[in-house]
């Protein structure tokens, strides 16, 4: 912590709005993300990362090749779950049913009008619609 009491991330884009909509009340969410080779498996990882650097008081990030041991903790730890598949083939989704696990939000990338492509076309504007997406739900 800085000496003027700040935290570092207080001054990021979003951080006083969302304060007074959360008002300290809302559920901390880990977001299981799907983390493929796509363009959308690769946008989903990008943008669980950016919230849980933004606001690590409120996301939390795992990726799905990783496994459902996160997901575990993070349910023991009272956090709710999202599930953020890139596409339809739903590899998080899947991931997280093989578990014996359940999510309380489930989104996938290309719902949002993000087409599914190339692995190289990944923008931040993409990485931004789906934070606000995120956000949101």
């Amino acid at each position: 912590m800085e000496a003027s009491g700040k935290k570092p991330t207080d001054s990021l884009p979003g951080k006083a709005n969302e304060m007074t909509k959360t008002s300290g009340k809302r559920k901390s969410t880990l977001i299981f993300a799907c983390s493929g080779l796509s363009n959308t498996g690769k946008l989903t990882m990008q943008a669980a990362s950016a919230l849980a650097f933004r606001r690590p008081d409120l996301y939390r990030a795992a990726a799905a090749h990783k496994g459902v041991d996160a997901v575990e903790d993070a349910l023991s730890d009272g956090l709710n779950i999202l599930v953020l598949d890139g596409c339809s083939d739903r590899c998080a989704t899947k991931k997280l049913e093989e578990g014996g696990l359940k999510a309380d939000v489930y989104m996938m990338v290309t719902e949002l009008g993000i087409e599914k492509t190339m692995p190289s076309d990944v923008k931040l504007e993409y990485v931004e619609k789906i934070v606000r997406a995120i956000k949101e739900a």
